[in-house]
């Protein structure tokens, strides 16, 4: 039986020994020294397989981790804190430095939306100004909108059969509308309404006490509630004013589907249309260039 080139065998020596350390990341010097590799010759390969997204280089610590590229590894990679957030970290920041808002980014896992960052002061009472990260909400119908915009039909479907109780044909019809608008626009647009305030004070019991059942009961029946409201934006005016809770964009994984999601939170008052746009597109540039650090491909 043929030897696998050196080369080869010191490729699969660095994807194993980062697959094995989910979540933690290593200087160039640390791994040539644990791999037994020069660090002429580990500089080369990490360069080659940063390029192809196969690890991932930090911006700032520039240590690497485990990339998206490959499936197999990538599932090792979930074992602990997910890259993307990391990479995403300095970008929430220019982004909440840049608009005066707050930048929050959440992931979908399983049927939940959990918090997993946030940048910025909270400047409203509202949903925002109570979360915390590792927050948790449902991934039902009217929430969740960016991370099923680009989903498959089937997955779609899914999602509109979570619809909240006594939903009107109509209103299935409004969900479609703003999943098709988000995928328009390259973002999705959470309108004010009424449960909005009641529901981030039941979120902001859930993290304690034996008050946590009774508040999460609270909180699905207001997204329920939510549901019949004008919450998603689909047609956006320019000439027309806005009450904006919050504006969400996508960051793409290497498979195309939405890893992560940026959301600006703490708008005042009526929003014109115009800037509502503006504040869209610069947080889809924002995201862009999110879904590029991490070899990410936009649908």
């Amino acid at each position: 039986m043929a030897r696998p080139s050196p080369g080869v065998e010191r490729v699969v020596s660095v994807l194993n020994f980062l697959a094995s350390h989910p979540g933690e990341d290593f200087s160039l010097s640390e791994l040539g020294r644990r791999l037994d590799i020069n660090k002429a010759t580990a500089h080369a390969l990490l360069t080659a397989l940063a390029d192809a997204g196969y690890v991932l280089r930090h911006p700032t610590r520039l240590s690497y981790t485990l990339g998206p590229a490959v499936i197999a590894l990538g599932n090792a990679a979930q074992g602990g804190p997910t890259p993307v957030v990391e990479f995403a970290r300095d970008e929430m920041r220019a982004a909440a430095d840049r608009t005066g808002l707050e930048c929050l980014a959440t992931r979908a896992l399983g049927d939940e939306i959990v918090i997993v960052a946030r940048s910025g002061v909270p400047r409203s009472p509202g949903l925002n100004g109570l979360v915390q990260v590792g927050q948790r909400l449902p991934l039902v119908p009217p929430l969740g909108t960016v991370f099923k915009a680009w989903a498959t039909p089937e997955e779609i479907e899914r999602w509109l059969a979570l619809v909240g109780r006594d939903a009107t044909a109509d209103e299935v019809a409004r969900y479609r509308d703003g999943l098709a608008a988000a995928r328009e626009r390259g973002y999705a647009v959470g309108l004010e309404a009424d449960p909005r305030a009641t529901l981030g004070r039941a979120l902001s019991q859930l993290a304690g006490d034996e008050r946590a059942a009774r508040a999460r009961r609270v909180v699905e029946s207001l997204i329920d509630d939510l549901g019949h409201e004008e919450y998603i934006l689909v047609g956006l005016d320019a000439k027309a004013d806005y009450f904006v809770n919050h504006i969400v964009a996508p960051v793409f994984g290497p498979d195309g589907q939405v890893e992560l999601a940026l959301s600006l939170f703490g708008f005042r008052g009526r929003l014109s249309g115009r800037d509502l746009a503006g504040f869209g597109s610069d947080l889809r540039e924002t995201c862009d260039r999110v879904t590029k650090s991490i070899h990410g491909r936009v649908p």
